[in-house]
């Protein structure tokens, strides 16, 4: 005859407690890493409100797209660190001294800012994330162009909204 199996050698037993068991530490693990992940990086323009939709207001925005500015930023990736080239119309914005920001998706601490002259310039160490976006910016911040990051060497720039 064979002897009958104690509770903790039954599987169903543990199929029973281990489940529920192992639901809740993750929950608890999820909970932590909300936690520790830090805040929520705020959005970088203003938005209003009006009735039941919203309007985004961006000096920055509206003065490049009523300019007509568009640009090319052109990376290097051959050099280390990697070079920076900006190629702008009109011409005139590169003379300026210009910021190329490579945005990170989650953690604006971790956003890297390159000051770049006569439209040329490095990164100071190469790049330990992906970046979600790249804002092209004058040192004033009187215009702002912005282009998606991607594998290509070449990332157009344009303004984020475009003006009336």
């Amino acid at each position: 005859m064979t002897e009958p199996r104690r509770g903790w050698q039954e599987p169903m037993v543990w199929l029973m407690l281990g489940i529920p068991a192992l639901t809740v530490i993750a929950g608890f693990y999820t909970l932590y890493l909300a936690f520790t992940s830090g805040p929520l990086d705020p959005v970088q323009a203003s938005v209003q409100r009006v009735g039941k939709g919203q309007s985004l207001e961006s000096p920055a925005d509206s003065a490049a797209s009523q300019g007509h500015y568009r640009a090319y930023l052109i990376l290097d990736k051959q050099s280390n660190p990697w070079q920076l080239t900006l190629k702008t119309a009109p011409e005139t914005l590169a003379a300026l001294p210009v910021d190329v920001l490579f945005v990170h998706a989650n953690l604006a601490k971790r956003d890297i800012r390159v000051r770049m002259t006569a439209g040329n310039g490095r990164l100071t160490r190469p790049l330990d994330f992906t970046p979600q976006q790249v804002v092209v910016t004058d040192a004033a911040g009187t215009w702002r162009l912005v282009g998606t990051y991607g594998e290509s060497a070449t990332i157009a720039l344009t303004p984020a909204i475009d003006a009336p």
